[in-house]
């Protein structure tokens, strides 16, 4: 009973204090607490807030709605703004309890509403629930005879003198001396109005809230804002109207929504959200003049209007891969979603969510590229042929070349690029002798495989007969489909292979990157995580090692003993455990600080996402050791990616960098992992790596020597930055 009460206060308490913070975008929970105190600047403002919030809460509780989302405050945020909105109206009664509820419950409904019919176009429904509830209170208001206005607000003196006495007054006297005629109190101003509250104090404790939580949006508020403030005088507007009309956090909110968290803060991001603001300045002084005929405010009225329209233009693109970049995954801040992003391998393709691979085994080489020289033009440009050439000689074909069955590609497997359905089957064309072409079959012996509703892929030119699927058969990445042939327009054996948006044979190409691929580049192996292979490329699908794939498959509740030593120390125990979270997430769990190191391991590698918390567990030096494995067994395999610069460098370089995110990422942390040639050749017992983090010029950050074993122990010895040596030992419990 306790635990269930215990675990019932958290959730409130948590799902209390995400809906304040929610309104800047954010689940932090220090902006969240300054904004509460904020909130009871004006004490019946403040409680008619949270009466509001839990009334949303009680609602989503009724009717049994994800809890997730409720504790993200996303049913709620609205509400808030609706109670404190009838808070600063109405004097404090039992009838304006009922109007909070009301209005509470109308912001809840609008919300589900607006939330199932924005969700269909991948958009987010804003404040516009609390615009519904707001306005159809106060055009109600002149009907209620037992509701009086709230008087207080009014006399803001008397409120603060009753609150703190003649010291808030004196305080809120000498901030408003000190911001006289800057600028910055009108600002301030508008801070404090996106919680009703008309008091620099307020303005001040909010930005330094937005400070302790980004960099990114404190720079974005203040830009943002005195953009407008500019257009306001350029204008010939008084700007004095920005105090009183809650429109001045329309431009904050815009430059924060867009500069930092809809999309990936950068330069492209940045300039778009400047590029706003005199549409937004625009849209608000036309949405007062209209609104004045109600005797109404048209509050965040232009933010949702412009906000909706620029995201949905940016999320119906037909190129993903040019900035501005829609953000994907909220994570803590803006910093931390750009140092992530930054860190990603081919960042550029990071649209591309679907894996495509090579679809064959052993080494191909790219024949014709993209914009070949002979067939790949115009509709069909994005296409890629590949043969196999011999090692010593260059030649694709043994002896003369006169037969089919000289040339190294001919009759050789051709594998499912990824898990699809077969669509569309052509088996019965007749094998070209060598020179000769047939055009009226121009793509010869064919399967098409869907992989999405609009990606599908195509294997041409394959050999009569040689098709061992069917229309309507599921194939799993590496399924043998059928073999190269030298049928269609083919003069000489190869496979074609193009991503398409239709199952029709003869479609034209799609523009697609392969993930997560070999290039052989005078006998060193490359791995590429997502490109567009360019002709002559010597490609390989990475080859999996045994030990490697042992090592790294971990089970649900999986549990490991990581210890870490150092020259100084006895070794200290860490428990670590392999969960999944809601969003079918992995992740490695450090018991004994709560760290989390979240992972992907499709098979093919192992790639480290992101670490959240204390650097001192030996999980952190586990994550850096290990950004990125290829599970493969080519000793002479190199990996190089970036890894994330928040988790190299400290403040006051790192909070530097914070503020300068907008215009780029000026930290390095470049990572890099070779592959020590075993000693075995055949059947190893254990396979090494050596893995370093560099910085600018090569200035080395962090730097590990690894051994995998054969009975999945992982022995790493780090070196840091700090000049001190860490051994670090790794054992699953059950082999203890």
């Amino acid at each position: 009973m306790t635990d269930k009460l215990l675990k019932k206060s958290k959730f409130l308490l948590e799902a209390t204090l995400t809906s304040y913070s929610q309104i800047f975008f954010t689940e932090n929970k220090i902006l969240a607490s300054i904004l509460i105190v904020v909130s009871f600047m004006e004490w019946w403002t403040g409680l008619s807030g949270l009466i509001a919030v839990l009334t949303a809460i009680a609602l989503a509780q009724l009717f049994d709605y994800s809890e997730i989302t409720t504790e993200k405050g996303l049913y709620s945020f609205n509400a808030l703004l609706v109670g404190l909105g009838i808070g600063t109206y109405f004097a404090p009664g039992l009838e304006v309890l009922l109007l909070i509820v009301a209005g509470a419950a109308i912001a809840f409904f609008s919300t589900v509403f607006f939330m199932g019919i924005f969700a269909k176009y991948g958009i987010p429904f804003l404040s516009i629930p609390f615009l519904v509830g707001m306005w159809l209170l106060l055009l109600a208001f002149p009907s209620f005879t037992n509701v009086a206005l709230n008087m207080e607000t009014l006399y803001p003196s008397n409120m603060y003198f009753k609150m703190g006495g003649d010291v808030l007054v004196s305080v809120m006297e000498d901030l408003s001396f000190l911001f006289e005629d800057t600028g910055f109190d009108t600002y301030f101003l508008s801070l404090g109005a996106i919680f009703f509250q008309f008091n620099i104090l307020s303005g001040v404790m909010i930005s330094l809230g937005l400070l302790i939580h980004s960099r990114v949006n404190f720079l974005l508020s203040l830009v943002g804002f005195f953009v407008a403030y500019g257009m306001y005088s350029y204008l010939g507007m008084y700007t004095g109207s920005l105090n009183y009309t809650y429109y001045g956090f329309n431009f904050i909110l815009s430059a924060i929504a867009i500069g930092g968290y809809f999309l990936i803060p950068s330069r492209q991001s940045f300039l778009l959200s400047l590029l706003l603001i005199p549409v937004l300045v625009v849209t608000t002084i036309g949405s007062d003049r209209l609104f004045m005929y109600f005797e109404l405010s048209a509050y965040s009225l232009p933010f949702n209007v412009i906000m909706i329209g620029v995201l949905y233009a940016l999320k119906i693109r037909y190129d993903q891969t040019k900035g501005p970049i829609l953000t994907l995954v909220h994570l803590k801040n803006p910093e931390t979603n750009a140092y992530l992003f930054d860190s990603q391998p081919a960042k550029k393709y990071a649209a591309f969510t679907v894996p495509i691979r090579l679809p064959f085994m052993g080494k191909w080489t790219v024949n014709q590229a993209h914009n070949g020289k002979y067939t790949h033009k115009d509709f069909f440009r994005f296409a890629w042929d590949f043969i196999i050439k011999d090692e010593a000689s260059s030649k694709e074909f043994s002896g003369e070349g006169l037969l089919v069955t000289d040339y190294y590609c001919y009759d050789k497997p051709v594998v499912a690029p990824a898990l699809g359905t077969v669509v569309n089957v052509l088996n019965t064309v007749e094998d070209n002798e060598i020179g000769a072409t047939n055009t009226l079959q121009n793509w010869g012996n064919t399967v098409v495989l869907q992989h999405e509703n609009y990606l599908f892929s195509k294997l041409s030119h394959l050999k009569k007969g040689s098709i061992e699927v069917n229309i309507g058969d599921v194939v799993v990445e590496g399924q043998y489909i059928g073999r190269c042939g030298n049928s269609g327009r083919s003069p000489y054996p190869h496979l074609h292979f193009q991503l398409q948006s239709t199952s029709k044979i003869g479609a034209t190409t799609l523009f697609w990157p392969l993930s997560e691929y070999l290039v052989d580049n005078a006998s060193k192996l490359h791995f590429v995580p997502k490109g567009i292979p360019k002709e002559q490329d010597k490609l390989l699908n990475i080859s999996i090692s045994p030990i490697l794939q042992s090592a790294f498959k971990w089970s649900p509740g999986d549990e490991f003993q990581l210890s870490m030593a150092n020259a100084f120390n006895k070794p200290v125990l860490f428990t670590i455990r392999n969960e999944i979270d809601i969003y079918n997430q992995s992740f490695l769990n450090c018991l004994n600080t709560n760290a989390k190191l979240y992972y992907e391991n499709n098979g093919k590698t192992f790639s480290a996402l992101n670490y959240i918390g204390s650097k001192k567990s030996a999980l952190f030096y586990f994550y850096s050791s290990l950004y990125k494995v290829v599970l493969s067994e080519h000793s002479e395999l190199s990996v190089a990616t970036r890894f994330p610069v928040h988790h190299l460098y400290r403040f006051p370089v790192i909070t530097i960098q914070d503020f300068l995110v907008p215009f780029g990422i000026f930290l390095k942390g470049n990572y890099k992992l070779s592959y020590i040639e075993s000693e075995q050749t055949f059947n190893p017992e254990k396979i090494g790596f050596k893995s370093k983090i560099v910085g600018h010029h090569e200035v080395s950050l962090f730097s590990a020597e690894i051994v995998v074993h054969k009975n999945r122990e992982i022995n790493i010895q780090c070196d840091t930055s700090k000049k001190s040596k860490i051994i670090l030992k790794w054992k699953n419990t059950l082999c203890a």
